[in-house]
């Protein structure tokens, strides 16, 4: 493969020295061939300390050499195979892993600088040579281990696991700068939105106040580009002074729906002033994945920056992240009232869907790339929601039970529940082994909950396939903590969810304010009818009757 189609770090580097193949049939086999083990590297263009690799590991003439002569070099890019890297990453980017020639896992790490990674090549080529009966034995083993990943996720559903994730949130607040835990400090966005859902439903000021403190500090302190906008990935310190400087479009969907959930509309307003004139592409609307870190870069000011290459921007377009920032920019041009941002979604998902969705085929990844989960749920949901902003309601509406369909032909557990990561294909090495994800199966109830109410008929059937996924996934809360919040959003809102259906923009949009788990459903009347289940109230005209009837009706569903 030539190394153009590889992406190496931006400076100076020799890493296309090496002989890297594409993760493929053919890389395998030649594996078997040559009887090698495989140096799979797991990379990102936005990676800080994949660069450095590049620039100093991979540019050793040693490492060169011996992965060369001894090692059938693979590398894959994260974002553009998130099944592989669910699969294979060591605890972080860049991933380091050994694997047999069939792709079984016989040692690994992250960031190795040139004399670790010497050390290794050598003991790892050395013991796959003279150990071929114990790692015949390990895998057999390992492969037994994967077999029951699955069943051992799924678990029973129960209310208390709100409370008791809630709580986990709650106790790893930082009351003195905000976030969760102490560093490195992600924004776990997923968690800001639980703790102000629960503010509402709960009428609880306290965790509305961490919500808000949190997002505060991280606008306010080095999370956030003061000069061009945007939030960076993550900080290095505790008190969101020290960034990682590359910024992600994945990472930005979560933060505008917690901005427009908090209301707070000048740092929303500065950071989607920042992924429209740095990541959209203004002919199609869509948004690219990421923006290189340059530490340099971002510690000028603006006259200084302004004189500067500004670092690279991947403009790959992936479906995931893209539905994802479209169900954000819905939700805050509305609760915000920013119609600009609506018409943005409106474009965006138009092009998206143009060229990645093909019906009963499901939704395509990146270019050439199909088969992932994460794409379907999120296009779902982002079919759903344009069809709530009343986008051509009916045309998405269709798209929204295409997808649900296509989730239970090519993604489904038909026995037990729940919904794969990937829908078959390619199943090289550790591709075969089933993975039930926690974050895509709570995202998928999310939007089958919501799709059942819109369709507001007593069989419910996507509301069964909903809890059948949030079952699927009901053992894993207990490892993640406060990173299980999403599970927790989409499990509160089962048998709780109100339909408004209105003609009216103010109504939708005070309805949206009053209670978390609203779906719009777009009417003709101007007047709106707050439904619960089957039940529904009389039509109201006024902002102050359309709240009063669905605190009325949400006190039926508790």
């Amino acid at each position: 493969m030539d190394a153009a189609e590889f992406h190496f770090s931006p400076r100076p580097n020799r890493a296309d020295e090496i002989k890297w193949r594409p993760w493929s049939q053919a890389s395998f086999d030649e594996a078997k061939a040559l009887d090698r083990p495989i140096l799979l590297s797991i990379s990102a263009v936005w990676c800080h300390w994949c660069h450095v690799m590049d620039e100093t590991t991979y540019s050793n003439q040693g490492v060169i050499d011996m992965v060369n002569s001894e090692y059938l070099p693979i590398r894959v890019d994260n974002d553009v195979r998130p099944d592989i890297n669910q699969r294979y990453n060591m605890g972080g980017w860049p991933t380091t892993a050994f694997l047999t020639p069939t792709g079984d896992i016989l040692t690994g790490a992250t960031y190795l600088p040139p004399e670790q990674m010497a050390g290794a090549l050598g003991r790892v080529a050395s013991y796959y040579r003279t150990h071929g009966p114990e790692i015949a034995t390990q895998v057999l083993e390992s492969r037994k281990r994967a077999g029951s990943i699955a069943a051992r996720s799924a678990g029973e559903l129960d209310a208390s696991l709100v409370d008791s994730i809630l709580q986990a949130v709650s106790s790893s607040y930082d009351a003195e700068f905000g976030g969760f835990g102490v560093a490195p400090k992600f924004p776990q966005t997923e968690a800001i939105l639980l703790l102000l859902e629960q503010a509402q439903l709960r009428s609880d000021k306290e965790l509305r106040q961490m919500a808000l403190h949190t997002l505060e500090r991280m606008a306010g302190g080095g999370m956030y580009d003061h000069v061009e906008g945007g939030f960076f990935r993550y900080s290095t310190t505790q008190d969101w002074s020290v960034p990682h400087f590359e910024k992600m479009l994945e990472d930005h969907a979560g933060l505008i729906a917690a901005l427009a959930a908090a209301g707070m509309t000048t740092a929303l307003d500065t950071t989607t002033a920042y992924l429209g004139g740095t990541l959209r592409d203004p002919s199609t609307g869509l948004f690219a994945g990421s923006q290189d870190a340059d530490e340099h870069y971002y510690a000028q000011d603006a006259a200084a920056r302004a004189e500067l290459t500004p670092p690279y921007v991947d403009r790959r377009v992936y479906a995931a992240w893209n539905a994802a920032l479209a169900v954000a920019y819905l939700d805050a041009a509305r609760r915000c009232e920013r119609p600009e941002l609506k018409a943005q979604a409106q474009q965006l998902l138009e092009s998206l869907f143009a060229a990645r969705y093909r019906k009963a085929e499901g939704i395509a990844h990146a270019e050439d790339i199909s088969g992932q989960l994460g794409d379907q749920v999120w296009g779902l949901l982002a079919a759903l929601r344009a069809h709530q902003a009343g986008l051509h309601p009916s045309r998405w509406f269709e798209v929204a039970l295409d997808l649900a369909q296509h989730l239970e032909d090519r993604y489904a557990d038909s026995a037990n529940g729940g919904y794969y990561d990937r829908a078959g294909g390619d199943e090289l090495g550790r591709l075969s082994d089933p993975i039930k994800p926690l974050v895509e199966n709570s995202v998928a109830a999310i939007a089958l909950f919501e799709l059942d109410t819109l369709r507001g008929e007593p069989d419910a059937p996507f509301a069964g396939r909903a809890r059948a996924a949030l079952a699927s996934v009901a053992g894993l809360p207990r490892q993640y903590g406060l990173m299980a919040a999403v599970f927790a959003r989409a499990l509160d809102r089962a048998g709780r969810q109100l339909k408004v259906t209105t003609g009216s923009e103010s109504l939708a949009r005070t309805a949206l304010l009053t209670h978390p788990y609203v779906v719009i459903e777009p009417g003709d009347d101007d007047r709106a009818v707050v439904c619960i289940g089957t039940i529904c109230l009389a039509p109201v005209s006024t902002n102050s009757a359309l709240i009063e009837a669905i605190k009325e009706a949400a006190a039926t569903s508790v």
